[in-house]
């Protein structure tokens, strides 16, 4: 893409900066372009970005046109503004910039400059109102109450699994986290809960509750299910209707389910064919979520924080019982890398830890990892390696390889691979 962007990374690619009055701000001298879109606002700590292309493949199974926000982008930066399904064209995504651009160089003036993620909501919503979807699929950020996506009232809210992440932000307990991602909620908006801890839920129940918001709690999947360990899908039933899903593992049953609500919903509200959109699950792609790679005998997952991880082990032993599998993982800093590595070393035949490039943010030393390993699975093999040459190295006849620990990892595999994010 012939643009140039340092102006975008010079905010700080990993800077966090909570709060909305500057993304209001923003927006305002844009001329409010989230007036003119109808959105689903889907926060959680794990299983946001599928249950978003869950709905996202549905809503354009009925014909709709429909824009998707998503974050982090695991190649291109022009992942994160989809448009039916493909991300925004490079010439829309220039023409959208510059036009962010000079509001953002207005407000740097006064020294109010917004962040990175700030910008490239901002850039979403110019995307998607010039290109005139019907609806947007708005993934959060961190947390929801102050996410610089909360800036916009959506048609449903929906929000995910809970687990602890960025307690540096959202909290040290589930229910503070439920809090934050609770913030999505507004004034009678109906919303979708997924399966979580009762500590976290009542949380948001409650707060429904105070916002008179309907709600509706989706149970864990407890269901009969059907694997296709060819295709990598699977057939589930939710509510007496069985489909196929194109997203494997357990863990997707719960995404699956949580999804289904919100379009069984939007189906009522907006009056189009439920079954129809519901067959859009089976057509569903998602990059780096239980990806596999035949010519490679590769599994890619960016599983990077303990409930993540300990969802990869359960798919894994659905997919493959009784397998012990080569891993090839890494991990930031700020993640819980003690639990990351207790969830997957049972399932380790060896481990190879990848000191991956991090842009700047720190990673946990192959070292440090391996050290862990060490306590939680004494005698299994593990060494530091190089991702490029540990990629090149494998083939079909390799024994099944994990890729795990980071989304930003997985994107450095694909690009190395030649694959799309």
């Amino acid at each position: 893409m012939a643009y140039d962007i340092e102006w975008l990374n010079s905010t700080g690619f990993f800077t966090i900066k909570l709060g909305l009055e500057r993304m209001e701000e923003l927006l305002e001298r844009m001329g409010r372009p989230q007036d003119s879109l109808r959105f689903v606002h889907v926060a959680g700590s794990n299983g946001k970005g599928s249950v978003c292309s869950l709905t996202e493949t549905a809503l354009r199974k009925m014909g709709y046109k429909t824009g998707f926000y998503s974050s982090p982008h695991l190649i291109k930066l022009t992942e994160r503004f989809r448009v039916n399904g493909t991300p925004a064209g490079d010439e829309c995504f220039i023409r959208s910039a510059e036009s962010v651009r000079k509001h953002v160089e207005a407000m740097r003036k006064n020294n109010n400059s917004p962040s990175y993620f700030e910008i490239t909501t901002a850039i979403a919503l110019e995307i998607f109102r010039s290109e005139n979807v019907d609806f947007v699929i708005w993934e959060t950020g961190l947390g929801g109450r102050l996410d610089a996506t909360n800036v916009v009232i959506p048609e449903l809210s929906v929000i995910t699994g809970i687990s602890l992440e960025h307690t540096a932000y959202l909290g040290t307990t589930l229910s503070a986290v439920a809090g934050e991602k609770a913030g999505i909620i507004k004034p009678g908006v109906p919303v979708i809960c997924g399966p979580m801890p009762e500590e976290a839920r009542s949380v948001i129940a409650q707060k429904a509750a105070d916002l008179n918001a309907p709600f509706v709690q989706v149970p864990a999947y407890t269901g009969a299910y059907q694997i296709n360990r060819e295709q990598f899908c699977q057939k589930i039933t939710v509510d007496g209707q069985q489909f196929l899903l194109s997203l494997p593992g357990a863990y997707q049953r719960n995404n699956a389910s949580t999804a289904f609500y919100g379009l069984k919903y939007l189906a009522s509200k907006y009056d189009f064919d439920f079954s129809t959109a519901l067959s859009g699950f089976g057509e569903t792609r998602w990059s780096a979520r239980f990806q596999y790679i035949p010519e490679k005998n590769l599994l890619i997952d960016g599983a990077h924080n303990p409930e993540g991880m300990q969802a990869l082990a359960s798919a894994l032993q659905d997919y493959f019982p009784g397998e012990r599998f080569h891993f090839l993982a890494g991990c930031f800093a700020d993640k819980n890398a003690e639990e990351v590595v207790a969830a997957f070393a049972p399932l380790a035949e060896d481990v190879s830890f990848i000191a991956f490039d991090g842009s700047g943010r720190e990673i946990c030393s192959p070292a440090q990892l391996g050290g862990l390993l060490e306590k939680y699975a004494p005698g299994i093999s593990w060494r530091e390696a190089d991702l490029a040459e540990s990629l090149q190295k494998l083939t079909a006849e390799s024994g099944i390889t994990v890729l795990c620990g980071s989304l930003h990892m997985c994107g450095e595999a694909l690009e190395l691979l030649g694959l799309p994010g």
